[in-house]
């Protein structure tokens, strides 16, 4: 089954927060019919079908959806600089927090960890905003001008 507690642990910490078994495979290691089947048994159905959006880009369609992974991307950028943890355990610490702030966010926690992903790959970034210093997600966008979102400035 799982090969040590800190493995198990996390596929229930990943599981818990209804991951996507590919990430969870990634993540673990672990096969995903095993994945699968962890995953019937702590929720009581079948994981969600259908594909992982890859990219930022899938995930800021509208402008409500790029503005709440832009202040998780802010918090994670916060994090990944103060924080020694592993990667993973600093999507899972991030995204509570966020969620715990932001409990209406249709961000689920497989889109957080393709933020994270796009942030440490440097595919995205999180710069300030020269005019009023909000943080503003550039590169998560195909065919939009990088505006702020608070004083319109171009970025």
């Amino acid at each position: 089954m799982f090969e040590t507690f800190a493995q198990h642990s996390l596929v229930m910490e990943l599981l818990k927060r209804h991951a996507r078994i590919s990430i969870v495979h990634k993540e673990t290691g672990i096969p995903k019919q095993l994945l699968r089947k962890t995953y019937r048994e702590l929720h009581g159905r079948s994981p969600s079908p259908g594909a992982l959006k890859y990219s930022t880009q899938g995930l800021t369609r509208n402008l409500k959806k790029y503005k709440e992974v832009a202040l998780f991307a802010a918090c994670f950028q916060t994090a990944e600089s103060k924080n020694q943890e592993n990667d993973i355990r600093k999507v899972i610490t991030v995204f509570d927090s966020y969620k715990t702030f932001c409990p209406a966010s249709q961000l689920d926690f497989s889109g957080a960890w393709v933020v994270a992903r796009d942030l440490l790959a440097k595919q995205i970034e999180i710069v300030k905003c020269p005019h009023c210093g909000a943080s503003v997600l550039i590169k998560a966008r195909e065919d939009v001008s990088e505006r702020c979102c608070v004083c319109k400035t171009r970025v």
